[in-house]
């Protein structure tokens, strides 16, 4: 049989492909882009009476589910590595729980998980339609996949002809799959929020670390996007990235030559990262072209891979940081409302990377102005992110505190010089008392 007549025979309907879930299963999708339509989820959801047992983990999500529903907690345990703005309330009320793991380990804890409860496993994950080789490629969405699909015991396939192709590790035979099904549904572009004053202070102080041939890790949001924004009109050239997700404006930093990668240590010449999430002009970008790479978080965060570039500077942002340089990235107290993620594998990576910085970024002040960022303590239940240790530049719209050398009380006055003036005087007498220094 040639790959034609098998990929047809694997071919059918979303129902179809859903009776490959059995009772007892635990099965994964990817995030982003990589996630499956709903009509291939809500197949299986539609299951739920002749189903038990089932183990669902997710991460950054951006379609609702019926699997989301309380009809089908009973059959279906929510487990999520990251939570969207969609999916953050189900942590607060208790229909999902959160996975402790930050992006380079995320195949480890997949085969610890399968090791203490060992279940069979699958896969679903959205694919480009074969190539003349027989070949699909992930596209867009390399995050955990091909950590996990190599272990699983069944695989499903949605042929999405929007789906680009891409270089890097993203190709798989047909052979690899056990069905597959078809969507036409357009890539999630994610609205952008037009930058405000604070988020443009922001960028612009953290434009102001930068350097030439420095390589950079970036996300999506507000102020990264600002950032590229200046970066494409500044005078910054010879520039790398190696980053966990597509900064936007990639295409036109590489137009302008400010992004060359000419000088990366490692993968010379490419842009490494693991997902996209923007709009569609990045994803026409990053499609099929060869100097963008995408790899597993695994490899893409690799801690000693990221120490050998040189100048690494990592762009992450946080919700909270204490006096002593404690950062709490990822809820709001008790209440999760993204994850670890691969924040603190860059922190490290660039803290060891000669020349490197860890960047952290957050504004001022939340809740309309009326709660300081810059806290004496982190909150009741928040999680710690990035331990104080390992704490270097934390950047607010009011200047730059480098951390990195300074002792507790030093660090302390540096904080309270970069947190909103309201609160300046309240936050040096806690320290004061915190810290016990005049």
């Amino acid at each position: 049989m040639n790959w034609r007549e098998e990929f047809k025979s694997k071919q059918c309907s979303h129902a179809e492909a859903a009776l490959l879930v059995h009772s007892g299963d635990r099965f994964y999708t990817p995030l982003g882009l990589g996630e499956p339509s709903a009509a291939m989820m809500d197949a299986i959801a539609d299951r739920k009476d002749d189903l038990e047992d089932i183990q669902y983990v997710s991460a950054l999500q951006y379609h609702f589910y019926k699997i989301f529903g309380p009809e089908c907690r009973k059959t279906f345990r929510l487990l999520c590595g990251f939570y969207s703005k969609l999916t953050m309330n189900q942590h607060q009320d208790g229909t999902s729980t959160y996975v402790p793991v930050q992006s380079s380990s995320v195949g480890l804890i997949a085969r610890k998980r399968q090791e203490i409860d060992p279940r069979r496993t699958g896969m679903i994950t959205q694919v480009s339609p074969p190539d003349d080789h027989g070949f699909v490629s992930l596209g867009l969405d390399l995050f955990y996949t091909p950590d996990v699909i190599d272990e699983v015991d069944w695989v499903i396939g949605e042929i999405n002809p929007n789906m680009p192709r891409t270089y890097g590790n993203s190709h798989y035979h047909i052979s690899h799959f056990d069905r597959f099904v078809e969507t036409d549904e357009p890539l999630f572009c994610p609205p952008l929020p037009e930058p405000t004053d604070v988020d443009k202070k922001i960028a612009e102080n953290v434009v102001g670390l930068l350097k030439d041939r420095d390589c950079l890790q970036v996300g999506i949001g507000a102020v990264p996007g600002q950032i590229s924004k200046l970066l494409a009109e500044s005078n910054l050239k010879d520039l790398g990235i190696h980053t966990e997700m597509a900064p936007m404006g990639t295409r036109q930093l590489v137009e302008k030559g400010v992004v060359t990668c000419k000088y990366k240590q490692t993968h010379t010449g490419k842009i490494i990262m693991a997902f996209a999430f923007g709009d569609q002009e990045l994803y026409d970008f990053l499609g099929n072209n060869p100097m963008v790479e995408f790899h597993c978080a695994s490899y893409c965060n690799s801690i000693p891979l990221l120490v050998r570039e040189k100048n690494l500077v990592a762009i992450n942002g946080a919700v909270e940081v204490d006096l002593v340089g404690t950062i709490c990235s990822e809820s709001y107290g008790d209440a999760m409302r993204s994850g670890t993620g691969g924040q603190l594998d860059f922190v490290i990576g660039s803290y060891w990377s000669e020349g490197g910085r860890a960047v952290n970024i957050l504004p001022s002040t939340a809740k309309g102005g009326t709660v300081s960022r810059i806290v004496t303590y982190p909150s009741l239940g928040a999680r710690i992110t990035v331990p104080r240790h390992y704490a270097q530049y934390v950047v607010t719209e009011y200047g730059v505190a480098d951390l990195t050398a300074l002792d507790e009380p030093e660090r302390a006055r540096a904080l309270v010089n970069i947190a909103h003036p309201k609160f300046r005087d309240e936050l040096m007498e806690q320290a004061k008392m915190r810290l016990r220094f005049q």
